[in-house]
């Protein structure tokens, strides 16, 4: 059947190896590599390039590409369409998210979805802004959470605002005070989280024009927390990450306020599955009941 040999090859080109597509398929990567050979056999055309860094898209794959995702598309939703005759309404959903959000309004979201549509199983991957930027890009996920400004070549509808906030321990002599002066970072023993792409805290730190006094350098945002709640100094983290309460520290607002706009986006001038358009409309829908004051007590 053709569209196998369609699906095989759009998945190759998402993973960007035979070998995760066949995994993921259930086939064999011989059987995988075949596939795509029989469409170059049958298109007369090149179809994947191979270099020393693996294999590539060649310049007529990417001009197949767009109707291939098209035949994928309409295949998907004429099998939830099917499903929905059968009273299942059954799918498959991956979304791309970042850690303060799948770990703070997401789950709820994502049970109540679940709730209505019971049958659509859910691929949730986890990663930076850049990392969710490419698999959107790429067709790894069917939408993703961003943060606005995003590339023209998406389409984001805006979610919530999150605000940067310090965190201190417990007994901090300033963990009662109405807000925190950046200006006192210096005197400071600062918990730094290393991030590998998205530089937000330190680059508005620099913007700030503050040089905090970095004691430690973490890749973790839950032991930066963990390591806030035992009292080895303080941090700016985004505000999300602290809901639902889960560690004890002091959460005060910064005197200068900074602030990110998250939205869920998918690609630009491609019409999304049915079921991609069903999760976003209940994201949005969602989005309207997000409170982190309600969060922050739970």
């Amino acid at each position: 059947m053709s569209l196998r040999k369609y699906i095989a090859y759009l998945r190759t080109i998402e993973t960007g190896s035979i070998t995760q597509a066949a995994s993921e398929l259930g086939y064999t990567q011989s059987a995988v590599s075949k596939m795509i050979s029989d469409l170059e056999a049958d298109w007369q055309c090149t179809l994947l390039t191979r270099n020393h860094s693996g294999i590539e898209i060649s310049s007529d794959g990417m001009v197949l590409l767009p109707t291939i995702r098209e035949i994928i598309k309409d295949y998907e939703d004429l099998n939830f369409a099917v499903s929905e005759l059968h009273g299942t309404q059954a799918g498959t959903l991956r979304i791309g998210s970042f850690t303060s959000l799948s770990t703070s309004v997401l789950p709820a979201v994502l049970k109540s979805f679940h709730e209505k549509y019971p049958n659509i199983q859910i691929q949730l991957l986890n990663g930076e802004y850049n990392e969710i930027s490419d698999w959107l890009r790429r067709g790894m996920i069917d939408c993703g959470f961003l943060v606005a400004p995003v590339s023209n070549e998406f389409d984001l509808t805006f979610l919530l605002r999150d605000s940067f906030v310090a965190i201190l321990p417990l007994d901090h002599p300033m963990a009662e005070a109405d807000c925190f002066p950046l200006s006192q970072l210096p005197n400071e023993c600062f918990i730094n989280l290393k991030e590998i792409q998205d530089y937000e805290i330190n680059r508005f730190l620099d913007q700030s024009q503050v040089a905090p006094r970095v004691t430690y350098d973490v890749t973790s945002d839950f032991a930066l927390l963990s390591m806030v709640e035992a009292g080895l100094g303080i941090s700016i983290v985004h505000d999300l990450i602290l809901h639902p309460k889960r560690y004890k520290v002091a959460r005060l607002p910064l005197d200068i306020t900074q602030w990110r706009d998250i939205g869920i986006a998918v690609k630009r001038n491609f019409v999304p599955s049915t079921i991609t358009r069903l999760f976003t409309e209940h994201v949005v829908n969602q989005a309207k009941g997000f409170n982190l004051s309600q969060l922050s007590s739970q």
